[in-house]
């Protein structure tokens, strides 16, 4: 496993397993039609408003740029307490006498929830951005949508993200 913070010379030569790959591309596959459906959605919200960004803003636009702010919170800090939870299902004693890949295999689909559950709050807030949008062709929902698009982008799972995610949390969980 390689450390992603470190130079080209300190990078271990160890290739991620083919399993861990698969696993990682899964979640790869989610994102990225998470990010895909929000865009068409907004690529048909701008068609049938043709483009408008000139509307006044209403409640609801008001309650959709709100859902932005909390959802762009909440996923950096509800995902986190559900991974906890998941992954203090997993028996201590089993982690302690695991090998690496046995350890993988516990503790990331910890990693795996938590990361759908983030995508899901984003991609949920910049749906109901951009009907509000549509309804309203207020351009702050518009705006709104946008950013949280690039949120969720940024949230593309890399196998070494995984791979560290998933070392820490089984550590914490063998110090108990």
């Amino acid at each position: 496993m390689s450390n992603p913070y470190s130079t080209p010379d300190q990078q271990s030569p160890v290739q991620p397993t083919q399993d861990r790959v698969q696993a990682v591309r899964t979640l790869k596959i989610i994102t990225f039609a998470m990010v895909m459906s929000v865009l068409v959605f907004m690529g048909v919200a701008l068609a049938i408003n043709k483009g408008a960004i000139d509307g006044a803003p209403e409640i609801m636009s008001w309650v959709g740029i709100g859902m932005a702010g909390l959802m762009t919170v909440n996923h950096l800090v509800l995902p986190n307490v559900i991974a906890k939870a998941a992954s203090n299902k997993v028996n201590v004693e089993e982690i302690r006498n695991a090998d690496e890949a046995t350890k993988f295999s516990l503790v990331f689909p910890a990693f795996q929830a938590r990361h759908i559950v983030a995508s899901a709050m984003l991609e949920f807030a910049a749906f109901m951005n951009l009907v509000f949008y549509m309804v309203t062709e207020y351009a702050g929902n518009l705006a709104a949508a946008s950013v949280l698009v690039v949120l969720l982008a940024l949230r593309f799972p890399t196998v070494s993200a995984a791979e560290f995610w998933v070392q820490d949390r089984a550590r914490e969980i063998e110090l108990g």
